[in-house]
This record gives structure tokens, sequence and C-alpha cells, in this order.
């Protein structure tokens, strides 16, 4: 009995110490593969941040340039952005609808400030043609001078927005 007592320890005892080299061998490949997956993701996240940057520092020199090619067109013809920034503020007020809030926090006040608004529009514009009378310029020379201003209003902002999406356009190829 002791004869085949003993090969049954032998085998049980080279059992255990294979389990425990395969489990210990496992441990190892499961910490590379941890190891090698947190380096992977760090790369990754280094990269997308390097990557983001550098897309950041772009778009900013970019708004920095559109800023200064309008800055030089506003200052080179300043009356022609006055009457661009006058014409797309009425655009707005025209196509933008009065809200049910506005209509009832205004009531009776918003229609006082359009009536004033009206009376002052058109005391101004009697003024401005008793000026003119007065300068010795005709109706038809005014409207002249007029439609000659509008007509760099919008040769100004054409240039401000071809400048801008030219800049754009130049910083989405880079």
């Amino acid at each position: 009995m002791t004869t085949t007592d003993k090969p049954t320890t032998e085998t049980s005892t080279n059992s255990g110490t294979d389990d425990g080299g395969r489990i210990s061998a496992a441990t190892d490949r499961v910490r590379d593969t941890a190891s090698a997956a947190r380096t992977r993701a760090a790369d990754a996240y280094t990269s997308a941040r390097e990557r983001t940057s550098s897309a950041y520092s772009s778009a900013r020199e970019t708004a920095s340039r559109a800023t200064e090619r309008t800055v030089e067109g506003i200052n080179s013809n300043p009356e022609a952005a006055i009457l661009g920034g006058l014409a797309l503020g009425a655009i707005l007020a025209a196509v933008l609808p009065k809200s049910q809030r506005e209509t009832e926090a205004l009531g009776g006040v918003g229609r006082r400030i359009a009536d004033t608004a009206r009376d002052a529009a058109r005391a101004a514009r009697e003024a401005g043609l008793g000026q003119l009378e007065e300068a010795g310029l005709t109706k038809e020379g005014a409207r002249q001078k007029l439609s000659d201003i509008a007509s760099r209003a919008g040769e100004a902002a054409k240039s401000s927005a071809s400048a801008a999406a030219q800049t754009v356009k130049g910083s989405a190829q880079q």
C-alpha cells in the first residue's frame, strides 16, 4: 500500500507545482497586457492632446489674421463700415420676430419707444434736408452720394467676408 500511496502523493505534488506555475505565467501575461494597454492609452491621450492644442493654436492664429484684415478694411473705409453695420442691424431687426415675452414685458413702452424713434427719425430727416438745402446740395446729389457710400459699404463687406473666407480656407488646408 505504501507503494500505491507514494506515486499518488508525488503526482498530486507535481500537479500542484504545475498549476502554480501556470497561474503565475497567466498572471504575468495579464500584467503585461494591462501595462501595454495603459501605455497605448497614454500615448493616444498625449497624441490627441497635441493635435487638439495644435488645432486650437491654428484657429486662434486664423481668427487673429481675420480680425486684422477686418480692422484694416474698416480703417480704410469707416463710412462704409458704419453704413454696413446699420444695414445689418436693420435687417436683423426686421427678420427677427418679437417674442411673446418681449411684447408682454414692454407692452405700451415698446410702442412709445417706436413712436419716439419714428419722430426722431423724421426730425433728423428734416434737419438733414435743411442742411443740404443750405449747402446748396440737391436731393439728387445727396442720393448719389448715399448710393456711393452704400456701394462702398457693400464692397467693404464683400472684401471682409472674402478675406475671412480665404483665411479660414488657408487654415483648413494646413
